[in-house]
C-alpha cells in the first residue's frame, strides 16, 4: 500500500510541472498537497515562496517541488508570497488546510497576473573610509518619497511609474562623497526591480 501511495505522488507531481504548476508535498504523519497554478502575464514570474503556519519561508520555482516535513494531524495554515507587483492570488491567501485523521490534505492557490505597468528600485549604498556617516543617509526617488537609509544598507521602492527617475543622495556629511553623479538617473522598468547601487568614500580610503 505505502508503495502505492508513493507512486500516485509522484506521478500527481509530475502531471503537475506539466503543466507549469508547483506541486508541493507536506508530509510527517500527515500530508498536504499544495498545487500553484499561473494564468496570465507571468512572463516576469520567478517563482513563490510557501510557508506553513507561519514558519520557515522556502522557495518554489516554476514547475518544481519541494517536501516540507514536520507536520502533524490537524489544522494547519498555508501561505503563498514572493509574488510580483503586477500578480495576485485568487481568493483568501493564507489558507487553511485539515491533515484529516487518514492522514491527507490539499489546498490550492490560483495566480493571476496582468500585464505589468509599474517596477521599482533597490537603492544599495555602500560607505567606505575611514570616517563614515554613522547617522546613515535620506534617499529621494523622483515621484515618490524620501526615506532613511544605512550608511551600508538598501531599501526598496516599488509601484513606480515606467521610465526614468531621478535618485538623490542626501544628508551626506563631509567628509564623505558621493562616488557617482547626484543624482543619479535610472530607468523604472515594468514588472522588474532594477537594483541602483550608490557608493560612498568618507575621507581617506
Amino acid at each position: 500500500m505505502r508503495t502505492w501511495i508513493a507512486g500516485a505522488s509522484l506521478a500527481l507531481i509530475g502531471l503537475v510541472a506539466g503543466c507549469d504548476d508547483t506541486m508541493i508535498n507536506v508530509s510527517s504523519d500527515g500530508r498536504v498537497d499544495v498545487a500553484v497554478s499561473t494564468s496570465g502575464f507571468a512572463g516576469n514570474v520567478e517563482g513563490f515562496s510557501i510557508s506553513v503556519d507561519g514558519g520557515t519561508v522556502q522557495f518554489v520555482a516554476p514547475g518544481a517541488g519541494l517536501t516540507l516535513r514536520g507536520l502533524a494531524p490537524g489544522s494547519h495554515t498555508v501561505q503563498l508570497s514572493g509574488l510580483p507587483e503586477n500578480c495576485q492570488v485568487d481568493g483568501s491567501n493564507p489558507r487553511a488546510v485539515e491533515v484529516n485523521a487518514d492522514g491527507q490534505g490539499s489546498v490550492t492557490f490560483r495566480v493571476i497576473c496582468a500585464l505589468p505597468t509599474t517596477g521599482g528600485f533597490m537603492v544599495v549604498i555602500t560607505t567606505t573610509g575611514p570616517s563614515p556617516d554613522a547617522d546613515g543617509y535620506d534617499v529621494n526617488v523622483a515621484g515618490a518619497d524620501t526615506r532613511h537609509v544605512a550608511a551600508n544598507g538598501s531599501i526598496t521602492w516599488t509601484g513606480l511609474e515606467a521610465g526614468r527617475h531621478l535618485i538623490t543622495l542626501k544628508d551626506v556629511d563631509v567628509p564623505c562623497v558621493v562616488s557617482v553623479p547626484n543624482p543619479l538617473l535610472s530607468t523604472v522598468v515594468p514588472g522588474k526591480t532594477v537594483t541602483v547601487r550608490i557608493p560612498v568614500a568618507c575621507g581617506t580610503t
